[in-house]
């Protein structure tokens, strides 16, 4: 005997085909949204992500300089280098700087800039759209009178937009720093009293990076660290560059790179700000 179906059941079953419809519509309009997501994590992931538990090795060093004639004739000598490692959870990476330069004024030949930068990252989970990461660093610069400045401290790292070919990113951190500055006392004659300190800072920056063809390149990264207990008192940093990649290891580097310390003169630096321009020689192995 076969038992007749109820007449309820073409209701609930046109019921089930409502919802399916509906579900179907919203599941249509969030499929957009889902794929840019899934496009942009992707995207991120596959910028140079070595495979997981693999490490790989990055080095890389530069060698720089410039020579300006005219009225104040200058020469500047700069050489980076940069080690890094890293796999698909971490990337440590060291970073050093060192600058001279000297300048003729009068006849006589000065030398008005010395300074060095040692600094180190530990990012985790690099690629992520969203990373920490841990850093420190110490500098000494001769023409913005810095006799000693440390920083160390935390922060978060969020990519904007990226590929394989360009990639743009920002960073936020809190850092401590403890520095020895020299303070200039009026009337006084001689070197200036070295003072120490600590204090901590806020640290905001921006970087941007795009592969322009397979040999030319360009990067900017540009940095601003107010102290937190006085905003007008702030360091700011800008380098931007261009490479062309002759062979595989080997690419022919020109730069402009500026640093600002708004308390700099205060200290007896004859400016606030310190700038070159640097044509080199950078060499990846």
């Amino acid at each position: 005997m076969v038992v007749p179906r109820p007449s309820s059941a073409p209701v609930a079953d046109s019921a089930r085909g409502a919802v399916g419809s509906d579900s179907a519509r919203v599941g249509a309009a969030a499929a957009p949204v889902a794929g840019a997501a899934s496009a942009v994590v992707a995207s991120v992931a596959e910028a140079g992500a070595p495979a997981p538990g693999v490490w790989a090795w990055e080095r890389s060093l530069e060698v720089a300089g410039n020579y300006l004639y005219g009225n104040n004739e200058q020469a500047v000598f700069s050489t980076r280098t940069s080690v890094a490692r890293r796999n698909a959870r971490w990337e440590m990476r060291l970073d050093g700087r060192f600058l001279v330069g000297a300048s003729n004024r009068a006849g006589d030949r000065v030398m008005d800039r010395r300074s060095w930068l040692v600094g180190a990252n530990v990012d985790y989970r690099p690629n992520d759209l969203w990373s920490e990461f841990f850093l420190a660093s110490a500098e000494r610069s001769f023409e913005l009178r810095v006799d000693r400045r440390v920083t160390a401290g935390a922060g978060v790292k969020y990519v904007i937009d990226c590929d394989t070919i360009y990639r743009l990113d920002m960073s936020v951190a809190l850092l401590g720093e403890a520095n020895a500055l020299p303070q200039p006392v009026a009337g006084q004659t001689g070197a200036a009293p070295i003072v120490r300190n600590e204090l901590a800072r806020l640290s905001g920056r921006l970087r941007y990076r795009n592969q322009f063809t397979d040999r030319l390149n360009f990067d900017m990264v540009t940095w601003y660290r107010p102290e937190l207990a006085a905003l007008d008192r702030f360091l700011a940093s800008g380098t931007v560059g261009v490479q062309y990649q002759v062979n595989r290891i080997a690419g022919l580097r020109f730069s402009v790179q500026h640093d600002y310390d708004s308390l700099a003169r205060s200290r007896g630096a004859r400016s606030n700000q310190n700038g070159q321009v640097l044509v080199g020689v950078n060499t990846r192995f």
